[in-house]
């Protein structure tokens, strides 16, 4: 049985993570530039997650709905904007989804876009972005391209009548992301960012835990999403033009999540490091919540951090079991407050936890255990699907925004991101 046990956690493991560790030393790790062929085809472990999850009750663990409209869904066919790595896993996950199929894919470069719908057998393809019309053979656009373009490509498919999931940041600032909404609105369609992690089964539990009171009242929460990479102006990651720097590429995790939680904050504070790029390669972040949630937050290209989510209140605290971007449980450690007086330290129990021997056995089981009950949130395929599910039901409800991820809230979350950049200023 721990055998198995072990093969279970090892599975999970390589399930929930982005960070193939198939990747050779010089590819990158992170943003739309990770290599499609590592995503797809020979890597043995991406076999191992293809099949870690693939639907409710295997290995013996349930699945926690990640919806809020019900299961009704319309048919939809996706049009694929960008031919990176990013764009190869959401496609991976989208045969997954209800009643969606991807169509087209539109891409710079003819041979770019005929070689990524060949290796997952889109029928269509489309040179320049600037090709879509109405009659462009598909109902909604997924927004891959560099940051920088996202509101060029979404308006341009906006106003051609055609709904849009925009892959995260929303757009390089809010000024863009207010033109993106505002186009949006104006035109009567479907607009919404793709913070998939919004739709995960586990980020999903621990809310309602959240919400539930679980933990008490919160007080505190920390989230931080961290990798090491070498500088490469020709990565997205490292390209201002591009939109590039670690808010973009990978603090916008926490920053979203932190807001789908508790709002936006009335109170941001930041320090952090610009390289040699000019993009930010490490920020430190503390936010205050209406209530009085105060919360931090790290991001780094160069550095490797925690990568997790945990809420902390006045009765125990809750966190993500795996990645911030890619969860597969939740970890409830319940606390009851502590009274002030009462020991004093000099009973005869207290002296004897204070010596070599209880005090290395305690170490020992520190070791060997973890505090807190896990509930386990395996999500189905790659995690990708749930987004693109939102988006079915949103549009068989006639609804323009989904109530998860609304536009407003990615106007807010940019505007964070903003203020974040404007307090690291040159810092290096």
């Amino acid at each position: 049985m721990r055998a198995i046990a072990s093969a279970t956690r090892l599975v999970e493991h390589f399930a929930a993570q982005q960070v193939h560790p198939c990747y050779a030393v010089n590819e990158p790790r992170v943003g739309i530039d990770a290599p499609v062929e590592r995503i797809r085809g020979r890597c043995f472990w991406w076999k191992l997650r293809a099949i870690s999850a693939t639907g409710p009750g295997f290995l013996g663990y349930g699945h926690y709905a990640a919806t809020t409209l019900g299961d009704s869904v319309v048919d939809t066919r996706w049009a694929i904007f960008g031919t990176g790595g990013i764009s190869a896993k959401f496609v991976s996950g989208l045969r997954h989804a209800k009643g969606a199929k991807p169509n087209l894919v539109v891409s710079r470069s003819a041979d770019s876009g005929r070689r990524f719908a060949q290796a997952f057998g889109i029928p269509e393809v489309a040179e320049g972005y600037d090709s879509v019309t109405a009659a462009s053979p598909f109902d909604v656009a997924y927004i891959a391209t560099p940051p920088s373009e996202h509101a060029r490509h979404a308006i341009a498919c906006i106003e051609a009548g055609k709904a849009v999931l925009i892959e995260k940041p929303f757009a390089s600032s809010v000024a863009e992301a207010r033109r993106i909404a505002d186009a949006a609105r104006a035109q009567g369609v479907f607009c919404m960012e793709a913070m998939w992690t919004r739709f995960n089964p586990a980020a999903r539990r621990l809310r309602d835990l959240v919400r539930e009171g679980a933990v008490g009242e919160v007080r505190q929460a920390h989230g931080a999403f961290c990798f090491t990479n070498e500088p490469d102006a020709a990565n997205t990651s490292f390209d201002p033009q591009r939109g590039g720097g670690a808010l973009a590429q990978l603090g916008v995790y926490p920053i979203s999540l932190l807001h789908w939680l508790f709002g936006a904050p009335e109170d941001v504070a930041a320090f952090g490091r610009t390289g040699d790029t000019g993009v930010e390669e490490d920020a430190a972040i503390s936010l205050r919540f209406a209530g009085g949630v105060v919360a931090t937050v790290n991001t780094s290209l160069r550095a490797l951090g925690d990568n997790g989510l945990r809420i902390g209140g006045t009765h125990g605290s809750v966190a993500f079991e795996g990645p911030i971007f890619r969860p597969y449980g939740v970890r409830l450690q319940r606390m009851t407050p502590r009274r002030k007086g009462g020991d004093t330290g000099l009973g005869r129990k207290a002296l004897l936890r204070e010596q070599g021997l209880p005090q290395k056995l305690s170490q020992l089981h520190g070791l060997l255990t973890r505090s807190g009950k896990v509930e386990r949130q395996l999500f189905a395929g790659n995690g990708y699907h749930y987004q693109v599910e939102e988006v079915g039901r949103c549009l068989a409800a006639g609804l323009k925004e989904s109530p998860e991820m609304t536009l407003d809230d990615s106007i807010a979350v940019m505007e964070t991101m903003d203020t974040v950049r404007e307090r690291i200023g040159g810092q290096r």
